[in-house]
């Protein structure tokens, strides 16, 4: 698995308890609100580095589709929401919508996975 892969995953890790974060300190002091943001703003920036090397609709796909699926399971853990069949079914069909995306991203394109872009290369 290569960095950016890694990355992206962490992002995910970090958004999915970045919410969980803001249920749990709804009633909190508002200094204590601030970190939930604080949170997502650090999973946008790691986000943003996977987006360097892994393209741009499969990236999204897994970073909010994968934290959608987290946030899921958090929730019944952490706080006792139901996961009702249909709402198990609802998770499935995002994750093969996750599988969908990455397997038509970079075919006849040019833009496989890890190959630069025109853009790429340059340091602003």
């Amino acid at each position: 698995m290569s960095f950016h892969w890694l990355v992206l995953l962490a992002a995910i890790a970090v958004e999915i308890i970045a919410t969980a974060a803001l249920k749990s300190v709804v009633s909190a002091s508002w200094l204590v609100g601030v970190l939930p943001l604080l949170l997502i703003g650090l999973s946008f920036a790691l986000l943003s580095v996977a987006l360097r090397v892994i393209p741009m609709a499969v990236a999204y796909a897994v970073w909010e589709g994968l934290g959608i699926v987290g946030i899921a399971a958090a929730g019944h853990v952490l706080f006792g929401e139901h996961l009702t069949p249909g709402r198990m079914v609802a998770l499935a069909a995002i994750l093969a919508g996750i599988v969908l995306i990455e397997a038509g991203v970079g075919h006849g394109g040019g833009e496989e996975e890890g190959e630069a872009l025109p853009s790429e290369g340059r340091h602003v």
